[in-house]
């Protein structure tokens, strides 16, 4: 591996380390090129423990910043983050992209009503509705255009698991809207931490799902290899190794550098 555009940071209250942290376990595994995309802040979403609050925003890029100038010698690191879809975020979209590199949309929830009042965990949904608005609410985000990367597109089988004619048209409309926004899917190593389960498919990780992946390698859509790090030494640990091994042997249209050399 040569680059990773989805590293976390203690801010986000769920991962451990600083900006110095990552970028000295990316130096030693050789990595040319790093991207820091922690957990966007948003005051109107209720989920302490799971994204830096507002007012630590600036202490995240300063931190970014700081890595920048110190290892510019070293690795070239850019600013990002992991942000959620919401259908009235518009205005706070371009604030981000003004003080960011890149954006990766990563779809933590859903509303059946559109509103903020509602949300429900992308990684519980368990309904036919469920997945379709699921579809929606990624693809709704896609079209915008503001948005690098999409993370994990197949989270909504963490908790649907069964992969029938529904959770295909479910991935065949995120692959189509993605190829049509030129939006690279990426490939979550995370997901293979998070063990397996059984499915009417038999046992699998919850994602990433290789029916899934299957289906990407149909259509001309870009795909990236993501860390999704919560710690340093997840870098480029054996779990990491393993997800890669997966991932290059796909034969998905693969890209290493979100930025041209």
């Amino acid at each position: 591996m040569k680059t990773n555009y989805h590293t976390h940071h203690e801010l986000c209250g769920h991962a451990i380390g600083t900006c110095e942290d990552y970028v000295l376990e990316a130096i030693k595994n050789n990595y040319q090129e790093l991207g820091f995309s922690d957990h966007a802040p948003n005051s109107r979403v209720d989920d302490f423990g799971v994204r830096m609050k507002p007012k630590e925003f600036t202490t995240y890029l300063e931190d970014i910043k700081y890595v920048q100038e110190k290892y510019k010698n070293s690795l070239t690191i850019k600013k990002g983050m992991e942000v959620e879809f919401f259908y009235d975020h518009a205005k706070y979209y371009e604030f981000l992209k003004g003080e960011l590199d890149y954006l990766i949309l990563g779809q933590h929830y859903i509303s059946h009503t559109k509103q903020m009042n509602d949300l429900k965990s992308s990684f519980a949904l368990t309904s036919d509705k469920d997945i379709e608005i699921y579809a929606e609410f990624v693809c709704e985000g896609m079209k915008t255009m503001n948005f690098n990367i999409l993370a994990h597109p197949d989270l909504y089988m963490c908790g649907y698991q069964d992969w029938n004619q529904k959770a295909i048209t479910v991935a065949k409309k995120i692959i189509k809207c993605a190829e049509k926004t030129n939006t690279i899917l990426e490939f979550n190593g995370n997901g293979f931490r998070r063990g397996t389960r059984n499915t009417p498919q038999g046992k699998t990780q919850p994602y990433p799902r290789i029916e899934f992946w299957n289906l990407v390698k149909e259509h001309n859509v870009k795909t990236i290899f993501g860390v999704d790090c919560h710690s340093p030494e997840q870098i480029y640990d054996t779990t990491i190794k393993e997800a890669e091994v997966v991932y290059k042997n796909l034969g998905t249209n693969q890209v290493e550098f979100l930025f041209k050399k």
